[in-house]
């Protein structure tokens, strides 16, 4: 019986501590795919005539708050904004990771989470007049 105790409390806290290495594995990768998803929706919200950096911030924003991400940093066309004469739009999302770990950021330190999505934008470019 005491030698089942002894064990108990020596193998306890290995499984103890595994279990919380692999929830929070789990839950950064979960981060990561959805900081890759919020760069995505992003630049596909603000690619249509019409769209804005302000509605592309807006849909990452969204994206990012269904796992109650703090602190995201968000960027459209590396901070140059998002005109009428944009050809393409870059979204790029950054997610530190001790700001959002589920237990003490041990694991992980001062990492962050990075994605970008680059598309081009369907603006208007007037009429064919067939000399192009």
């Amino acid at each position: 019986m005491g030698a089942a105790i002894v064990e108990f409390a020596i193998v306890a806290n290995v499984m103890i501590l595994i279990v919380f290495i692999c929830i929070e594995f789990t839950r950064l990768n979960m981060m990561r795919n959805l900081t890759q998803d919020a760069a995505y929706f992003a630049a596909r919200t603000a690619m249509v005539p019409g769209g804005t950096e302000a509605d592309a911030i807006t849909e990452a924003n969204r994206v990012l708050g269904i796992m109650n991400t703090q602190n995201a940093t968000i960027t459209v066309n590396d901070g140059g904004g998002l005109t009428t004469d944009s050809r393409e739009i870059h979204v790029t999302v950054s997610v530190p990771i001790s700001d959002n770990a589920l237990f003490v950021p041990m694991f992980t330190g001062d990492k962050t989470l990075e994605a970008t999505a680059s598309m081009r934008t369907e603006r208007y470019d007037g009429f064919y007049n067939g000399t192009e």
